[in-house]
């Protein structure tokens, strides 16, 4: 068979769910992206067009289009979305198209091909998963009406593949009415729609808790970045390490405020998620940050990652000095670096050491800081 036209349906309000589900990270991508890559891999050379919310076309076509997705507006219920996104298409009667919710961000390439094969073979397939749980009837009030049987009881998930000839025939039948999917829709005219076993795990993302569901399935990118500053001391300068100071201590010399500590945590954070290096950010030419304290640069760094997908789930930071003994400070600057970080303190590593008297940290001129920062796909 040819390959089938693609639609993926995104025209939805995220209602229940509180904010617009499609675009929250799920390990380096969004949702919808996601939704997008699964019925892709199956069939990499299909058409494609995402169907979204009118006001948002421009904005998804920023991203789709150079990726060979067309992107057209929805309508005012499912179906009409539906129907838009077949006929942008430009697919025969014929021919096979595959409809798929962008909420679902997890289908193996094999359940898509099954569709298709199945949909090529009876004009109508859906994808179904068995009902594992007992099933009962609850009223309104919350109280257990009956028992259902699960026999016969299945799932519907998407893709969900018909011939297009099939689906014009249904919505010409039924001008009027709602319905929650397309297999729906196509039983009330008497056809027969096939039934094609899928993977359980591709789940409809509706509510906070799908979410949390679906990001198991994905496996976690992790990156790791290293940062070493160095600063010599400087009398009549306050001392700042992790963010806090160190009251009656010798400072550092620098532009900022000199937060040796800070600034390699900065440095490897920038590193891992490959955005350059503290003095990209925050120039020692730039006025702005003469004395400002190093949490910004931090807080920054932290952000930064953020915007690209990622998260600090671990930091382990090593301080080498003669002086200050950091022994009192130590529990104050754990704390503070994991507030700065968003990260328990169980997982923050805090150590010092020395030089033995050796080079410049053994001659007191200063003091060297070295960290290694793990980020983690959000």
């Amino acid at each position: 068979m040819s390959d089938p036209a693609l639609v993926v349906v995104a025209a939805g309000s995220s209602r229940r769910f509180g904010t617009d589900k499609l675009a929250q990270p799920l390990a380096g991508a969004t949702v919808l992206e996601w939704a997008i890559r699964s019925v892709r891999a199956a069939f990499p050379a299909s058409p494609t067009v995402l169907v979204v919310h009118p006001e948002r076309v421009a904005e998804h076509e920023e991203v789709w289009a150079p990726r060979g997705v067309r992107v057209v507006a929805g309508g005012a219920r499912r179906q009409d979305s539906v129907r838009r996104g077949v006929d942008a298409s430009a697919a025969g009667d014929d021919a096979v198209v595959l409809i798929h919710d962008g909420a679902r961000p997890f289908v193996p390439a094999a359940d898509v091909r099954a569709v298709a094969d199945a949909a090529v073979r009876s004009g109508a397939a859906v994808l179904v998963a068995p009902i594992p749980d007992t099933v009962k009837r609850v009223s309104e009030d919350r109280v257990v009406e009956a028992t259902v049987s699960r026999q016969g009881l299945v799932r519907a998930l998407t893709p969900q593949g018909f011939h297009i000839g099939v689906l014009r025939q249904a919505w010409k039948a039924f001008p009027e009415g709602e319905w929650t999917d397309e297999a729906a829709l196509v039983e009330a005219t008497g056809a027969r729609v096939e039934a094609v076993i899928g993977d359980a795990r591709n789940v409809k993302v509706t509510r906070p808790a799908d979410l949390e569901l679906v990001a198991g399935i994905f496996p976690r990118r992790v990156r790791v970045g290293q940062g070493v500053d160095v600063h010599r001391f400087a009398e009549g300068r306050a001392m700042w390490l992790c963010g806090i100071e160190l009251p009656g201590e010798t400072g550092l010399a620098g532009h900022s405020d000199a937060d040796a500590a800070l600034h390699a945590v900065t440095d490897a954070i920038l590193g891992a998620c490959g955005a350059g290096d503290i003095g990209q950010h925050f120039p020692p030419s730039d006025e702005r940050w003469r004395g400002a304290s190093s949490a910004v640069f931090v807080r920054h760094a932290v952000d930064l990652a953020a915007a690209r997908g990622w998260r600090v789930v671990h930091c382990d930071l090593s301080i080498v000095a003669e002086r200050p003994r950091l022994g009192p400070y130590r529990e104050a600057m754990r704390a503070r670096l994991a507030e700065l970080l968003d990260v328990p303190e169980g997982d923050l590593g805090l150590k010092a050491t020395t030089c033995e008297g050796m080079g410049f940290v053994g001659r007191r001129e200063g003091l060297l800081a070295i960290a290694v920062v793990t980020l983690e796909s959000v």
